[in-house]
């Protein structure tokens, strides 16, 4: 939750903090491809570690290690999707009504 909200917190100061205009749906595809990259990079590096020769203990330890590394390296890309996604999404009509 701390970093969700370190996420829109910097979000916040991007898109207030400067005179410029930021186009959200290019900032979530821009994001979205690099998160893809990411996942692209360690779909390969996970095959060819698996086809190698390598002890198998070890191995298992390199693989948890790239899936470790892969989830810390994915986070934060993932928190600003959402963060991006919740700032693109019109409220609901039941929260408008509700509201109304």
């Amino acid at each position: 939750m701390q970093n969700h909200q370190h996420v829109s917190s910097v979000l916040n100061r991007l898109i207030i903090g400067t005179g410029q205009t930021f186009d959200l749906h290019t900032l979530l595809q821009s994001t979205s491809r690099t998160l893809s990259n990411l996942d692209f990079e360690h779909q390969h590096e996970m095959q060819r570690i698996e086809r190698g020769r390598t002890d198998p203990a070890l191995k298992r330890q390199i693989i948890d290690n790239l899936r470790r590394r892969h989830r810390e390296r994915r986070q934060p890309y993932v928190a600003l999707i959402a963060e991006l996604e919740k700032r693109l999404v019109p409220p609901l009509a039941g929260d408008l009504q509700a509201a109304g």
